[in-house]
């Protein structure tokens, strides 16, 4: 009975220590993962897609590792206009041809790498109608009304003039309209200015940029990494992050966005 007991312990032991083996290699609970990403505007050309994998955690990121050089992409605008895209460097899948995005149009992105496949839909939003715009001087930031338009949702970074333009790096929230209708409005709010831009020698200086999306982006707003970038390239991944790219083991996104011009507060 006494070896029988030794023997339970140490299988015990043994077991527990392959989980924490589990835990903490990041060989065995690394799964690679394609990445997506694509920010398409009307202010300005076609960007192209960035297609990159994930790395395991206990490696840097280096795009000359991370990119992929051979998978096979092809854009669809309003369902008919086909433009396959093709590798140039860093990842980067691009047209033959510049062209621009216009607003309301549907862009499609369809792709394959190996036993990856995805897809991806999204809406080129109307440029941000904005009514009024005005700062909160107890949270010292700024605010803006804004006219919604069906399937896209709002935000806003604030500004400082500093002979070019300093802007926060990230949205402070996403204003989703209550109902789908047109014209109606929604208020978009910045974060708030660092302190050193709230004294009085920033007056006249202090502007706010509202910026609209496909719907699909308050999804990944509210569900992305707090305080990761919305430029991040995504470099490991997150699993609680909601992507609008469809496909197994693959994540990204592929959203349609447009702007305002940068709008003075005071």
């Amino acid at each position: 009975m006494k070896y029988i007991k030794l023997i339970f312990i140490f299988l015990s032991l043994l077991c527990f220590g392959c989980e924490n083996e589990e835990l903490l290699n990041p060989e065995l609970i690394y799964k690679q993962q394609v990445v997506v990403h694509c920010q398409i505007s009307t202010g300005s050309y076609f960007p192209g897609v960035i297609l990159t994998r994930t790395l395991p955690l206990d490696v840097s990121f280096d795009i000359k590792i991370a990119e992929i050089k051979d998978a096979t992409m092809y854009l669809r605008i309003d369902g008919y206009k086909v433009i396959p895209l093709h590798y140039t460097e860093d990842g980067m899948y691009e047209p033959l041809y510049e062209f621009r995005a216009i607003e309301n149009e549907y862009f499609e992105l369809f792709g394959q790498w190996g036993e990856y496949s995805f897809y991806a839909i999204t809406k080129i939003p109307i440029k941000p109608v904005v009514n009024s715009v005005d700062i909160n001087l107890s949270g010292y930031y700024s605010e803006a009304d804004v006219t919604t338009f069906k399937g896209e949702v709002y935000s806003a970074l604030w500004a400082v003039d500093q002979g070019t333009f300093v802007n926060a790096p990230d949205f402070y929230n996403v204003s989703v309209p209550e109902t789908s209708s047109v014209n109606n409005t929604v208020r978009v709010r910045t974060a708030s200015y660092p302190i050193e831009y709230q004294s009085s020698a920033y007056n006249g200086r202090r502007y706010i940029r509202v910026y609209s999306f496909d719907g699909s982006f308050d999804d990944y707003f509210e569900t992305k990494v707090q305080n990761e970038e919305i430029n991040n390239p995504y470099v490991q991944g997150s699993g609680n992050t909601i992507w609008n790219i469809q496909g197994e083991n693959v994540i990204g996104m592929f959203i349609g966005m447009n702007k305002s011009d940068y709008l003075p507060v005071n």
